[in-house]
């Protein structure tokens, strides 16, 4: 078997090595090594437990058969992604901003993912199923296989993103039986939860080390979350925002060293991740709203999933997002918890009458598919419909209007100056920085 490594450096096998038992630690009573032999006994792989995983399965990674990169041909666009090596070998689709700078070289991150190999809806490595807390490496030193860290030096704090990697950048021809094939494409979808300086780690383990450090870190946590709840009343959103996401760092890094400190840290994670929920609602990121949902689930859910609140917004950015099926589901979930809540109802009704609003839309914008274009301009009939809709939202109690244009640039101009008639403000939605057919108005 020595022959197998012929031509790949000693130094790059070992990098593979530490990575690999790195990334892919005990989970379990498990653990996957880096061993050239073939394993025929299947019984003995690794494997996640089934119900522990279902939640990560990502039906998206299943694609067109093919090698390499290929396989993950259905997830990138023109426009969606970087390439962030010149070759290819390394591409990154952000699903979400971040804020701050990015990730300085030999930084300490503290990172959680999900990783994938093409055409395999279950991942190979999920950091929530090893713990809450996040994963921690030393950029640098070989802790991460070689694309994951050209990927994350372009992180910024808060950021979640996806990085599809070529296996010279990956796993090269090893792979990490039995899980990651030899030549495999990978896909690792990061949260970047913070960074620190080598020189801050030390402080940072050190004031850890304190009895108290949980208690000191808490009282932080409860001040940063006043103060964003302060700029939120004076609607600074975006200082609010700023203060609240300080707070869910401190959090996300904050040691439990029991039962109840977890308690309490996921009580403050359930109410901060609903607060960024509102904040962003405001903001028209609607997209950000769902992803604070997602994310309250995976860290907070023992609190979480009884937050009518979380999901009533969760449930509403997924209506402006005119995605009125899973919009029902979460509205659904909030009014089981707080049944005869006036509000979560009126949303339920408003989710109704965008349905059917969105309906008529489409009836008119897609008459013919077979013949439509995305850039034609938008028939009269369209135009009697939105001002009707246009008129009763202004007259309305409702904030925010939503619609679905093509990307003629002359209707999006159109429907800028109808809206500033009524003083009212537009905004294009984006996702993961690309913008969108869909439209906000906002009172």
């Amino acid at each position: 078997m020595a022959g197998d490594n012929d031509g790949i450096p000693e130094s790059v096998i070992g990098i593979l090595k530490t990575a690999s038992e790195e990334i892919l630690k005990k989970q379990d009573g498990y653990c996957f090594t880096v061993d050239n032999k073939p394993n025929d006994n299947v019984e003995e792989t690794f494997s996640y437990n089934g119900p522990e995983v279902a939640e990560f399965i990502n039906y998206d990674m299943l694609g067109e058969e093919g090698d390499n990169l290929e396989s993950f041909n259905h997830l990138i666009t023109d426009t969606n992604h970087k390439d962030l090596t010149g070759d290819r070998k390394v591409l990154k689709i952000l699903l979400n901003s971040g804020i701050g700078q990015v990730v300085p070289e030999n930084y300490v991150v503290l990172i959680h993912y999900i990783a994938y190999i093409s055409n395999l809806q279950e991942p190979f490595d999920v950091t929530y199923l090893q713990g809450r807390r996040p994963k921690r490496f030393t950029l640098g030193n070989g802790e991460l296989i070689p694309g994951l860290e050209i990927g994350i030096k372009t992180m910024t704090t808060g950021e979640n993103a996806r990085f599809i990697i070529k296996p010279e950048l990956a796993y090269r021809e090893l792979g990490c039986p039995p899980r990651i094939p030899p030549n495999a494409t990978v896909l690792f979808d990061v949260h970047l939860v913070s960074f620190l300086s080598p020189e801050s780690i030390i402080t940072f383990d050190r004031e850890n080390r304190d009895p108290d450090a949980f208690n000191k870190n808490i009282v932080q946590v409860q001040k940063l979350r006043l103060e964003g709840n302060e700029q939120f009343n004076l609607k600074n959103i975006e200082k609010a925002v700023f203060k609240y996401n300080r707070a869910l760092e401190l959090l996300h890094i904050v040691g439990c060293k029991n039962n109840n400190e977890e308690i309490e840290m996921m009580k403050y994670l359930n109410k901060i991740y609903t607060n960024l929920s509102v904040c962003y609602l405001k903001q028209c990121a609607f997209n950000k709203v769902c992803r604070m949902g997602i994310e309250a689930l995976k860290y907070s859910e023992r609190f979480s999933k009884y937050s009518a609140k979380l999901f009533f917004n969760w449930g509403k950015a997924l209506r402006l997002l005119k995605d009125f099926t899973e919009a029902k589901k979460k509205l659904d979930i909030a009014s089981k918890l707080e049944h005869q809540n006036e509000t979560i109802a009126r949303e339920i009704y408003k989710l109704q009458k965008d349905k059917e609003f969105h309906r008529n839309i489409e009836s008119i914008t897609l008459k013919d598919n077979n013949n439509a274009d995305d850039n034609e301009r938008l028939a009269p009939e369209f135009w009697e419909v939105f001002n009707t809709h246009l008129i009763e939202f202004y007259t309305g109690n409702d904030d925010v209007l939503t619609v679905m244009l093509n990307k003629n640039p002359d209707d999006i101009e159109v429907v800028k100056n109808k809206a500033s008639v009524y003083d009212l403000q537009v905004h294009v939605i984006t996702k993961a920085g690309v913008p969108t057919n869909c439209i906000a108005i906002k009172k």
